[in-house]
Formats: C-alpha cells, structure tokens, sequence
C-alpha cells in the first residue's frame, strides 16, 4: 500500500513538472510573437564597429538619441540589403526594439535606408 502511494506521489510529480514544462514553452513563443517594431529617422552622430557590423548612434530632429544595430545577418535575415553609413548620413531604420535603463531605444535594423 505504501508502495502505491510513493508511486502515485511520483506519477503525480511528473506531471506537474511536464505540465509546467509546456506552459513555459508557451510562454516563450508568445513573448517572441509580442516583440513590437519601432522605427527611427535622424541622423548618425558616432558608429561603433562590430563583428558583423556596426552600431549607429542616431539623433532625430527631437534631439532623442538611439541606438541603431546594423547588422549584415539580421538584415539578410529579414530580406535587407547591408550598407555601410557614414557620421553625418541621415537614415531610417525599422526593427525589433528595446530600452536600456536610462531610457535609449535600441533597435536591431531589419530595414534600413538612406534619407535624402
């Protein structure tokens, strides 16, 4: 009888724990669907040179500053065209975006072009 019970405790155990397992999953995916775009246009005001890539310092007309990654990988990825941008150029840029502590967006170019 006591066997029964310790068996029935484990069973019991392992359903939850895989339960749980897939209602993060779950969770996971709908975080990613959730992932808003932002867009930026200013201009480029430093550049930091990456791997891949390099990072854009971006100054709209606000004076709001951002952070724009561009990267050949995430533009590939995204049907984007890579570009090299120089301090001074004035661009938009469209991507997934996120805030840092203080408040800067940064944004991961999926898209981006040259503003005339």
């Amino acid at each position: 009888m006591i066997n029964r019970i310790f068996i029935k405790g484990i069973i019991g155990i392992f359903i939850l724990a895989s339960a749980s397992s897939c209602s993060s999953q779950k969770n996971t995916v709908n975080m990613e669907q959730q992932v808003s775009q932002q867009e930026v246009t200013g201009t480029i005001t430093a550049i930091e040179n990456g791997k891949d890539g390099y990072m854009a310092t971006v100054k709209d007309k606000k004076g709001t500053i951002s952070i724009v990654t561009i990267s050949i990988v995430n533009l590939q990825k995204s049907g984007g065209t890579f570009k090299r941008y120089n301090i001074g150029d004035r661009i938009q840029a469209k991507g997934e975006f996120w805030k840092d502590q203080a408040g800067v967006m940064h944004i991961t170019a999926k898209s981006i072009m040259e503003v005339k």
